[in-house]
């Protein structure tokens, strides 16, 4: 079984830490809570045989789910399966953070992200192992390719501060997350642009270097556009802005 535990970081933010081997599944706890509504009735209809496969995840990671195995998929590195695990226990860990969040709602989901907010300001930006003084947008190399190192990184604004790899972190495309309409409305407001592909829309802006799609990410102070670079890994970060609530 994983073993796991659940907690509040230093601004109250709820977070699920796993060590070891499967350490990379801590990315799941920036899954907004309808979709961790929609994973866990899923798993559960995957187990009660209601459903042959499911697959889900967060960023780099893709869960693909049958009744009795779950594999965990590394999509940086050519869809390499990287570990096996009993859906019923990925499935106890999701509802159980579910319940966790449910029980513990100080941080609550923000769900109007079009609001006032001013415009970029100067920074910090910590990426793990080294802090940056940044005065507009940031592109530059992670300090660590471990997720581990990289997963902890934050954006400081005075006393302010903003777990970007943690704390409801959202891709700005309509697969998921956004209908069209709220979509355009964020592009307007952060003076970005939209591009279809797949009959998907996804977010961007011209000076973005990377392939990899924009994310917002937000929590009651702080908002952060950004987007993860790098070929098979993420080695780099991109941070178009950071905005105060």
């Amino acid at each position: 079984m994983i073993k796991y535990e659940f907690y509040k970081n230093e601004i109250g933010t709820p977070c699920f830490s796993i060590k070891g081997d499967l350490e990379v599944l801590n990315e799941l706890a920036s899954c907004n809570f309808e979709y961790l509504e929609e994973i866990v009735h899923s798993l559960e209809k995957v187990l009660e045989g209601e459903l042959q496969y499911y697959d889900f995840g967060h960023e780099i990671y893709s869960i693909e789910s049958k009744k009795e195995i779950a594999q965990i998929v590394d999509t940086y590195d050519y869809w390499k399966c990287i570990a096996e695990i009993p859906t019923q226990a990925i499935y106890l860990l999701m509802k159980d953070w579910r319940n966790y969040l449910i029980n513990n709602p100080v941080i609550t989901e923000n769900t109007n992200v079009v609001n006032d907010l001013e415009i970029p300001f100067n920074y910090i930006f910590f990426d793990g192992i080294k802090s940056h003084q940044v005065n507009s947008t940031y592109n530059d190399w992670l300090s660590s390719p471990d997720y581990s190192v990289w997963s902890n990184s934050y954006v400081e604004v005075q006393d302010k501060r903003i777990y970007i790899i943690k704390e409801n972190v959202k891709v700005l495309s309509t697969f998921r997350y956004f209908n069209k309409e709220k979509l355009e409305l964020l592009a307007q407001k952060y003076n970005l642009k939209i591009k279809e592909e797949y009959e998907i829309l996804y977010a961007y802006t011209d000076n973005q270097s990377s392939s990899r799609v924009l994310e917002i990410s937000q929590n009651d102070q702080l908002t952060v556009i950004y987007s993860l670079t790098g070929r098979n890994a993420p080695e780099g970060i991109f941070i178009y802005g950071v905005f105060e609530n």
